[in-house]
Order: structure tokens, then sequence, then C-alpha cells
């Protein structure tokens, strides 16, 4: 290995499902260290606000994990966890309310409800700010469901107080707030720019990836078109507010029910990492995710830190690939006569493999 890696950066996402972004820092690790012990590792992990945000947080801080009983996305009894690090909570909402952990998956009828008595743990326990990560949500309650949780009161026609989920937004008639509103500073962090409703809302861009139907994916932007007019009543207008519709209108409730601000979840992950004095110590920054594609291009991991590193040698490694061209190498870890799910089923294997193969292409 040339002396001018003598320190590398190995700052990665996750690959979905099969590694996670803390198991590419330790293979990479080892790997570099196989080839020469001189080398300095910098491991940091990463994450865009979504899936892995919280493993993020914990492995960059030596933040406290806290598991307890929580509400699923289909209102079930689950084991979930956040994290405090001094008085700041991390919580990451795909632990609760998570697409690939919802068994029923549809929209209309799933609830954020869980991620509301996270938030109430974490302030119990003296959080006076909590980093909430908004991405990965089997959701489209705009939130309802999590202010429930905090005190809010939902009341319908027959002044009965109800859980609204993303099909019932419409039977919202009068919102009353708890005596005590959440005192904690609420950062939310966002892995996507949409809107809350329209074309580029929440619902016309995700819900069917959540499990809606065709005719439903209407009804859903319907509910939270409803819900925007409501929440004009309390001085919110949500119909140009990028971010709002990240986690099914998870982004619009946080801001609604808990005063929070909106902030580019990898720019946040970013800076609750030090990753760019990092980035000057290294000759070499090695990343990757799980797919790279155009949407990487829009606040993911891989570009977002390629354009902090242009004056460094960069490589980025990942299972599928789309794009034809991008300006930084690119490795693909799949062998070409494996099927994609049994590339999947040797993520850890093929990744060792390509990265200890560039290394050695590069000396």
């Amino acid at each position: 290995m040339p002396t001018k890696f003598s320190t590398i950066l190995v700052a990665p996402d996750k690959f979905k499902a099969s590694m996670t972004a803390r198991e590419f820092c330790d293979i990479a690790e080892s790997v570099i260290i196989e080839i020469d012990k001189i080398i300095n590792v910098i491991k940091c992990p990463l994450a865009d606000g979504g899936e892995g945000s919280l493993d993020c947080f914990v492995s960059n801080t030596g933040a406290k994990i806290i598991t307890n009983t929580y509400t699923d996305a289909n209102f079930n009894k689950i084991k979930a966890s956040f994290a405090v690090f001094r008085d700041t909570a991390f919580i990451e909402c795909a632990q609760t309310i998570g697409l690939a952990k919802t068994k029923i998956k549809n929209p209309c009828i799933t609830t954020s409800y869980g991620v509301g008595e996270q938030i109430n743990d974490a302030i119990k326990l003296g959080a006076k700010k909590i980093n909430l990560a908004l991405g990965g949500s089997a959701t489209n309650d705009a939130g309802c469901g999590l202010a429930c949780a905090l005190g809010y009161k939902f009341l319908n026609n027959e002044n009965k107080a109800f859980i609204p989920t993303g099909n019932s937004l419409i039977e919202i008639k009068k919102i009353i707030p708890p005596s005590k509103k959440c005192d904690a500073e609420i950062i939310a962090l966002c892995d996507v720019y949409n809107v809350l409703f329209g074309e580029s809302g929440s619902a016309y861009v995700y819900a069917s990836q959540k499990g809606a139907k065709v005719n439903e994916v209407a009804l859903l932007d319907k509910n939270l078109v409803y819900f925007n007019e409501l929440a004009k009543s309390f001085g919110y207008d949500f119909s140009n507010i990028k971010g709002s519709g990240t986690a099914g209108g998870l982004g619009a409730g946080a801001m609604l029910f808990l005063n929070a601000k909106l902030v580019s979840g990898v720019s946040e992950i970013f800076k609750i990492t030090n990753i760019y004095s990092k980035i000057k110590q290294a000759d070499l920054v090695i990343t990757g995710e799980g797919k790279i594609d155009n949407q990487s291009k829009f606040g993911k991991v891989v570009f977002e830190l390629h354009n902090l590193s242009k004056d460094k040698n960069f490589v980025a490694f990942c299972g599928v690939n789309t794009l034809s061209n991008a300006p930084f190498k690119i490795v693909n870890i799949n062998n070409k006569n494996e099927s994609l799910q049994e590339s999947i089923k040797h993520t850890k294997t093929n990744f060792k493999n390509k990265l200890k193969e560039y290394l050695l292409s590069i000396l």
C-alpha cells in the first residue's frame, strides 16, 4: 500500500437487509489491516435519516440504548429501541413503525402512535433535544398517531376521540392540544424532500410502496389535503414545505404537534459524526450503499459524502448500480454468475473480496 494512503476513512450507508453500515466498517477495517497493518483506519457508519440512523448515532457517540415495549404500525406491541447520549435522545421511527417490521402493509390503517410513546419515554429520561429520524415508515397518518400518544385529542362528528390513520384523517373535526406540550427541542431528520400532498406528495410517491392500492393512493392524498386545511387553523400550511411529506406526512405532523425543525437527514448525521474533520485526515475515502441510482444524487449518503471529499481519492461499493456515469469510482460487489437473491445472501463475503481486490489493484 503506498504511503499516500496512510489514513483511510470508511464511511458507508447500510446495504438494506444484508449489511449494516457498522458491519461494512468492520469488514473494511479487517481487509485493510490484512493488507497493511500500518494504515490508520477511521470508521464512521453513516445514514440518511432512514433505517440505520439509530445504529449510526450509537456507533459514533457511544449512546446508551433504551429498549421497551411500544406500539407498532399495526397497533400491536413490539420491543423497540432508541438511544440517549447526555441530554440528547435519538429516535429512529423505523424501529417502531418501519415498513420492514409491519406485517399488514396498508398505509390506510397504520399508525405512528409508537413513535409518540418513544418521545414520551425520552422526555421522562431527561432529554432536552430529540433527533427524530423519520424515514422508512409504513404510515400515512401525518403524525396523528404520534400526537395521540403525546396527549392530543382528535374528535369526530360525534365528538368522540379516536386515533386517526391514513384513511380516517377526513373524520377529524376538532383537534385539542394537550395542556402541556412537548418542551424538548425536536430535530426531524428527513431522508426525502417531498411536500405533504399532490403529485410529488407522500401518498402519490410512496403509498403504493407501503401497500396502498391505486384507488387508496388518491384517497390518502385527498385526506392529506384535508389535514393541511386543519393545520392552517394552527398557522401551518405544508403546501410547499419540502420534507413535510416525509414518512407519510410525519414531517408535517412533527412540525405541527412538536414544533419540530425539518432538516436534511444526511446533513444532520454529518454534523453528529463530525465527518468533516474525519475527511480532512483521510487520504482515501471508502463508502457504499446497497443501491446507487439516480435518486442517490439527491440527499443520499454517497453523493453528499463525495461532495465533501472532492480533493480525496474516493470509491463507492454497491450491490446494484443503475447509473451510466458518476463523478467517482463505483465498484459493484455482486458476482456476475449469481442471481440478485444469491448476491444478497453473500453481501458480506462479496464485499470483502471486492474490496481486497480493489485495494490490491491500486498498490
